[in-house]
C-alpha cells in the first residue's frame, strides 16, 4: 500500500435517522488550512484514492469531498472517468460556483455521474438559480452566538430555508453541519433538514430522571474487568455467569482477532491467548455495541478511535497498545450512557492515567488522545507538530478503518 505524506479523515453524515449516509473525506498537511487544500494535496488524495479504492475510506457510501477551485477547473474532469463518480459527491462554495469555469467543470462532472454539494454561508446572498446542484451545504453559527444577537435557532432555520423552497420541490436536498447538541438536530430535523453533520452525536444527551441504557450487571461488569488487579480466575467467573455475552466474545474474537489463525473455542482459551486486557477491551466494545437507542457510528467512532490510540501509542512507544486501545474506546462512554465523562467513569476503578488522559488530557496517553480527536476532526493545525511522518499516520488510520469495519461486520453476526 502506498500512502503519500498526505494526512486524510472522514467525517460521517446522518440521515434523518441517524443512520450514516455519507462521509466527508478531509485531506491536508500537518500545520496546513483545514478548509483549504492545496493543488498538490488534491492529486495526492486522488492517487491515493486510486491506490486503496475508495470502499477503504467509506465503506459502501457516498464520499464528500472539496477539491481547490484551480484543480476542479481543469483536471478533476479529466479524471473522474478513473473514479467511482456515482459515489462521489463534489462540494463547491459559494464564490467557486459563481465562476464560469468551475460552473462549465461541475457540468461535466455531473455528466459521469458525479453530485454536486453547494457549501452557502448564512450571511450571503443566494444565486438566484441553483438547479444545477444535487444539495446544499448549511453551516449553524456557535450557539454563543446567536444567544448574543438573540436569534433564536427556528427563526434562522425559517430564513435560511425559504430562500431554497422552490427549488425543494425538486430532488433538491438540505445539509446543515456544525450541530453541535441533540437538541439543534431534533430542531433542524423538525424544519425538514436531509442530511446532518457535527459533533452532536458524540456529547451526552442530559436529561432528568436519568435512566441507564446498559443492565447493573453490564456496569459492574465494566467496573471490575477495569481494575487492573482483577486476577485471571475472577475475569473468568464474571464472564462465565453470562452465557449469551461469552458466546458473542468468542464469536467476535474469531472474526475479527483470530480470522487467520488458530481458533478460539473457550473463555480459558480467549484469556490464555488474548490476555485479561484485551478480553476486557473486546467485552467493552460488546457492552458499547449493546446499548439501544445508539447509531452504530457511535460504536464504529470508539473501535475506530481505539486503534488509532493503539497503533500510535505502538509506533511512538508512549503508551502500552492495551492500554491505550482501552482509552479510545471510553473517550464515547460519555455519549453512550448519556452522562458527564466524569459520572459515567467513576464506577470504573481505572488506572490514573487512563483518568487523566480521558478527564484532562493529561500525560502521554492524552496527548495521544487529543492527537487522534484532531485527526479524525480534519483540524490540521493542531497537528502541525506530529510525532511521526504523515505517511505513518495515515497509514495508521487506514489500518484502523479496515479493522474498525471488521469488528462491526463482526458485531452484527452476534446479534
Amino acid at each position: 500500500m502506498s500512502v503519500r505524506e498526505l494526512l486524510i479523515a472522514r467525517q460521517p453524515v446522518f440521515d434523518r435517522h441517524l443512520e450514516t449516509a455519507a462521509y466527508e473525506l478531509r485531506y491536508g498537511q500537518p500545520g496546513g488550512h483545514a478548509g483549504a487544500p492545496s493543488t498538490q494535496d488534491a492529486e495526492r488524495f486522488l492517487d491515493t484514492i486510486l491506490d486503496l479504492g475508495l470502499d477503504q475510506l467509506v465503506g459502501a457510501r457516498a464520499a464528500i469531498v472539496a477539491f481547490p477551485p484551480s484543480f476542479l477547473s481543469s483536471s478533476l474532469p479529466e479524471l473522474v472517468a478513473f473514479l467511482p463518480a456515482d459515489r462521489l459527491m463534489v462540494l463547491v462554495e459559494l464564490p467557486d460556483y459563481l465562476r464560469s469555469d468551475v460552473r462549465d467543470a461541475l457540468r461535466r462532472l455531473a455528466h459521469h455521474g458525479c453530485q454536486i454539494l453547494l457549501g452557502l454561508d448564512l450571511l450571503e446572498t443566494h444565486p438566484p438559480s441553483i438547479d444545477d446542484v444535487d444539495a446544499v451545504r448549511v453551516r449553524l453559527p456557535d450557539p454563543i452566538v446567536l444567544q448574543e444577537q438573540r436569534i433564536r435557532l427556528e427563526a434562522l432555520l425559517a430564513e435560511l430555508l425559504a430562500p431554497l423552497a422552490s427549488f425543494r420541490s425538486g430532488t433538491l436536498r438540505v445539509l446543515v453541519s456544525d450541530i453541535r447538541t441533540y437538541h439543534e438536530f431534533v430542531v433542524c430535523r423538525d424544519f425538514g433538514v436531509d442530511l446532518f453533520q457535527g459533533p452532536f452525536l458524540f456529547r451526552p444527551l442530559i436529561v432528568r430522571g436519568y435512566h441507564r441504557p446498559v443492565s447493573d450487571a453490564a456496569l459492574l461488569l465494566l467496573s471490575r474487568l477495569a481494575d487492573p488487579a482483577i486476577d485471571f480466575e475472577e475475569i473468568e467467573r464474571l464472564l462465565a455467569q453470562d452465557v449469551q455475552l461469552t458466546y458473542k466474545l468468542l464469536k467476535l474474537v474469531n472474526s475479527v482477532w483470530f480470522a487467520r489463525r488458530s481458533r478460539i473455542d473457550s473463555l480459558r482459551q480467549a484469556l490464555l491467548v488474548l490476555g485479561i486486557r484485551n478480553v476486557a477491551a473486546w467485552v467493552t466494545v460488546l457492552v458499547l455495541a449493546g446499548i439501544e437507542n445508539k447509531p452504530v457510528e457511535l460504536v464504529r467512532t470508539a473501535v475506530l478511535r481505539a486503534r488509532l490510540c493503539e497503533l500510535l501509542a505502538a509506533a511512538t512507544g508512549s503508551a502500552s497498545r492495551e492500554t491505550a486501545f482501552l482509552t479510545g474506546l471510553l473517550s464515547v462512554l460519555d455519549a453512550a450512557l448519556d452522562r458527564p465523562l466524569e459520572a459515567a467513569l467513576a464506577p470504573l476503578p481505572l488506572a490514573s492515567e487512563v483518568v487523566a488522559a480521558l478527564l484532562e488530557q493529561r500525560g502521554p496517553l492524552g496527548r495521544l488522545l487529543q492527537l487522534v480527536r484532531a485527526y479524525e476532526s480534519g483540524d490540521w493545525p493542531h497537528l502541525a507538530d506530529l510525532p511521526l511522518a504523515a505517511s505513518v499516520v495515515t497509514e495508521a488510520y487506514i489500518d484502523a478503518l479496515a479493522f474498525t469495519a471488521e469488528v462491526i461486520g463482526a458485531l452484527e453476526q452476534t446479534s
